[in-house]
């Protein structure tokens, strides 16, 4: 988000404001060379990717990024191009408004808090006057790039021209850009046009935009092609999402009270910048972002600025569900195991502990087989140094078989090598009992599932595990069923919470007791395993 701070008009310059959010900052700092900016509506992401591009086009680094901003990024004057849904209605009342040195942007009065000037500064004008950068007519704006080290120094000009999304998609296909930002969803063949402007100078595509909450408006190829590649680790790939929540120039007050009004899903789009696809999460209380948690509502809550909820004002308190898990070599574990015959095998240890709550510690994914794969689990419980692991599988394919001879099972190839597994139980209560972790506790102020980050695929397949789409309408009564896609390491906790583990009942499990025995000469101790 942005913090207002003054501008100095006597000196005709802007004192950039500063990014306080650190996913807001994280645009700046950025090197990938496709960045795709999510977020609520009002949660400054147009305003941040606009402050990249004039950071670019001017060569001058806000004094808050000063020290952190990859100069690597500064090349000089740059071609630039941003596109909008409306050369109209969106352009001149709202983008270029953004740009202008001396348009107030902002809840408060001008130079109040809660708000900002444009991001150009004046002195990055045409002769310092917005008339003679500006071209009207060819939609093109002018500035100077000034050394970033020595600003009196001016190293040539920068253009950045200005189109739309109700253009010709052949109007895109012309020009090499150093930065191309996409305010709001592109058509695929925009995007795919202007992919290729950047292509032969090595150039950045942006993307900032809202989720729409409509399921009939094609992203879907933003989904796969952009956030997807980046939550799967794509290094040349970035996606961040910023919260309205997050952005101090608002009125928080009056956004809560927007939010009453939005159903769960559309709140989870306008205000959370979660794409729609996720909209239907088996598990949508999973989060690894900061949330807040109303305990009136019972449920995941917008915080006005008062620090209460927006729906019913209870309190409310911060949390997620990822953060470090410290290893308690005493505590009693539960290995799960998913098998497959054709893909990976799936692994994941969940630490009890005396309040019985969850902490999954370590996950694996192995291709080995049944030998192989018991030496992988051996070394990983001995570097943690656990002592006492109860081992569940999952019951489906353990009871398939395991070879093409149809004799063997999973659940018996794993017996043989060592690898001894009980069945899981696949009741679908289980799921009621991961929301019933996943939610926080009113005691604790914290939920009772903790992931360790290092758990990356549980975390990734968690925020994406969804229901089946319906087909017809008819079918809304039917029972939901869950995708397979993103299912494994959701599905064995299920299979733990079918299990109801107990630090106390895990604790005893395989101890030797002992009861008394009466004999003639009186009592002893008989002992039974």
């Amino acid at each position: 988000m942005l913090e207002a701070q003054s501008v100095d008009r006597q000196h005709n310059q802007l004192r950039y404001y500063l990014p306080v959010s650190p996913l807001a900052k994280e645009i700046h700092l950025s090197t990938c060379k496709t960045i795709g900016i999510g977020g609520g509506n009002g949660s400054s992401k147009t305003d941040s990717a606009l402050a990249e591009l004039v950071i670019r086009a001017t060569g001058q680094i806000p004094l808050s990024l000063r020290d952190e901003y990859p100069r690597s990024k500064l090349r000089g004057p740059i071609a630039a191009r941003v596109v909008c849904e409306s050369l109209t209605t969106t352009l001149v009342p709202i983008i270029l408004k953004k740009l202008q040195w001396y348009a107030w942007q902002g809840v408060d009065r001008p130079g109040g808090l809660r708000g900002h000037y444009g991001w150009i500064p004046k002195s990055c004008l045409i002769k310092g006057d917005w008339q003679k950068s500006w071209d009207d007519r060819r939609r093109i704006l002018r500035l100077l790039y000034r050394n970033p080290d020595k600003p009196e120094r001016i190293e040539g000009e920068s253009l950045i021209q200005f189109m739309s999304y109700d253009q010709d998609p052949s109007d895109f296909a012309s020009g090499d850009f150093h930065f191309i930002l996409h305010d709001e969803p592109p058509r695929y063949d925009i995007w795919r046009e202007n992919r290729a402007r950047v292509m032969r100078v090595d150039g950045t595509l942006m993307l900032a935009m809202t989720w729409p909450d409509d399921p009939s408006i094609p992203v879907d190829w933003i989904f796969d092609e952009i956030y997807e590649k980046a939550q799967s680790g794509d290094k040349d790939v970035q996606w961040l999402t910023l919260y309205t929540t997050d952005n101090p120039n608002l009125n928080q007050n009056a956004v809560g009270e927007r939010a009453k009004q939005m159903s769960v899903s559309e709140r989870q789009a306008r205000i959370y910048g979660a794409p729609i696809r996720l909209g239907n999460r088996v598990h949508p209380t999973f989060t690894d972002q900061l949330r807040y948690w109303c305990f009136g509502c019972k449920e995941m809550a917008v915080r006005d600025e008062s620090g209460t909820c927006s729906l019913c004002h209870n309190r409310v308190v911060a949390f997620t569900h990822v953060e470090p898990v410290k290893v308690e070599p005493t505590h009693p574990v539960v290995m799960l195991l998913d098998p497959h015959p054709r893909k990976a095998h799936c692994l994941s240890w969940v630490q009890i502990d005396p309040n019985d709550d969850w902490h999954t510690v370590h996950e694996l994914e192995s291709a080995e087989g049944p030998a192989e794969l018991w030496q992988q689990v051996q070394d990983i419980e001995t570097t943690y140094g656990w002592n006492q692991v109860t081992r569940l599988m999952d019951p489906n394919m353990g009871k398939s078989p395991s070879d093409t001879t149809r004799e063997t099972t999973w659940q018996d190839a794993f017996a043989q090598v060592g690898l001894v597994c009980d069945l899981a139980d696949d009741g679908e209560a289980g799921r009621k009992g991961v929301d019933n972790m996943l939610a926080v506790d009113e005691q604790l102020e914290r939920p009772r599932w903790t992931i360790d980050p290092r758990c990356k695929t549980t975390i990734y397949q968690m925020r994406r595990y969804l229901w089946s789409d319906y087909k017809r309408a008819a079918e809304r009564d039917q029972k939901q069923t869950p995708k397979d896609k993103h299912s494994d390491f959701p599905t064995l906790y299920k299979y733990l919470a079918n299990s109801q583990p107990t630090f106390r009942c895990l604790k005893m499990v395989g101890q030797v007791y002992k009861r008394p025995v009466r004999h003639e000469s009186g009592y002893r101790s008989m002992a039974h395993a």
